[in-house]
């Protein structure tokens, strides 16, 4: 294996995980307090947390806090207390967050380089998340000179590539982001994830859809290793319509079939329409038409439980497309008139002027009034035979 290649990088991030997880219950059986504070501090450094995840790290703060005051480590309880100020940050408690930071800078310790480090860029990405662009250029200053030694002193980096990609500086915060990544170490995988998706992200803006499609699916490969299975539906769906920009239709086939796998076991009701959606294009692009309009069908279905106007008609307007791309005028006339029923049933005045304004391209412009009326005449003969 390559060992630069994705897989491998994959395979390093969920052996480092893997013993950072087995780490905790080995130093519980030994009996050692020092041992034990030592993996549970470490284990809730770095193993990934994401927002809307279940995770041991809070348990393992809590029980590593209450050794720290035991054994009087003031230092370790400086560092869980910033890693907790993450948390919350990552879980948008803003406010707790600076609150946090607040009491550990007015506390009775000074933190040292390392630790006012990492507080600074916290604080600072905290005000770049609520926009507050003066204030964060301000606490960045207060980091300026030669960088700290260790790994949080790759901290400020991202949040300078982060201050500079919201300001929409997004040359520079690409240049600063691939800077951060040249240099994290191994056990930054929660901070690399982060770093890869706001480079796809800044690429997809700056229309480079190939670069960016590499950056996300080295994120989605070291999500999988993390087991966060919410943010590798998300970086599926992101991949798989970059994948289908690029023209590669049958791999962002793959990404979404996985995807919809994964809402099978973890239910993501809000990502299920969009994924069935890049699905079907991926389909049709395949030349497989009516395997996309059933899984398009789908689609629609749930875009109408839901109450998404805006999906629904998209999905009754592609429908109608595959078929007439396919010279099945007829199909298409029918998907149009039955989302116009539904629209009517469901009061959507909105949806029913689109659809019919559908109908009357089909009627006035791709068919002519007497093609049009012919086929809306055998279509109601063959509905009535049945």
């Amino acid at each position: 294996m390559n060992p630069r290649s994705p897989e491998a990088t994959e395979a390093r991030a969920r052996a480092f995980l893997s013993e950072l997880l087995m780490s905790v219950p080995l130093a519980r059986g030994q009996g050692d307090k020092a041992a034990r504070l030592a993996a549970l501090e470490r284990a809730a450094l770095f193993t990934p947390v994401f927002a809307g995840w279940p995770s041991p790290v809070d348990a393992w703060l809590d029980e590593a806090r209450t050794l720290a005051c035991e054994q009087g480590e003031s230092a370790t309880l400086t560092r869980l207390a910033l890693r907790e100020a993450v948390l919350l940050m990552r879980r948008r408690d803003f406010d707790r967050a600076l609150a946090a930071l607040d009491r550990l800078e007015t506390g009775d310790r000074e933190p040292g380089p390392g630790e006012r480090c990492w507080l600074l860029a916290t604080r600072e990405r905290i005000q770049v998340r609520q926009q507050a662009f003066d204030a964060a250029q301000a606490t960045l200053e207060l980091l300026a000179g030669p960088r700290v030694d260790g790994w949080t002193g790759w901290l400020p980096q991202i949040a300078r590539a982060e201050l500079q990609v919201e300001r929409g500086e997004l040359a520079l915060g690409a240049a600063s982001l691939r800077t951060a990544l040249l240099g994290l170490p191994q056990e930054m995988v929660e901070e690399r994830i982060q770093v890869l998706q706001s480079l796809g992200y800044v690429l997809i803006a700056q229309v480079q859809p190939r670069a960016a499609r590499e950056q996300l699916e080295l994120a989605r490969r070291l999500l999988r290793a993390a087991g966060i299975w919410s943010e590798v539906m998300q970086m599926e769906l992101a991949v798989g319509s970059l994948h289908a920009a690029c023209g590669d239709a049958a791999s962002a086939k793959a990404c979404f079939g996985s995807a919809a796998d994964l809402c099978e076991r973890y239910p993501q009701p809000e990502l299920e329409p969009l994924l069935g959606l890049g699905s079907a294009r991926a389909l049709a692009a395949l030349g497989q038409g009516e395997a996309a309009v059933a899984v398009a069908l789908e689609v629609a279905k749930r875009y109408a439980q839901q109450g998404s106007v805006i999906g629904y008609v998209s999905m009754i307007v592609f429908i109608s497309a595959l078929h007439s791309d396919a010279g099945r005028h007829d199909e298409a006339y029918r998907a149009l008139v039955t989302g116009l029923v539904v629209a009517r049933q469901r009061g959507w005045a909105v949806v029913e002027q689109v659809l019919g304004a559908r109908i009357a391209h089909l009627r006035d412009i791709v068919l002519g009034p007497e093609r049009f009326d012919a086929m809306a005449r055998e279509l109601v003969h063959r509905m009535k035979a049945r």
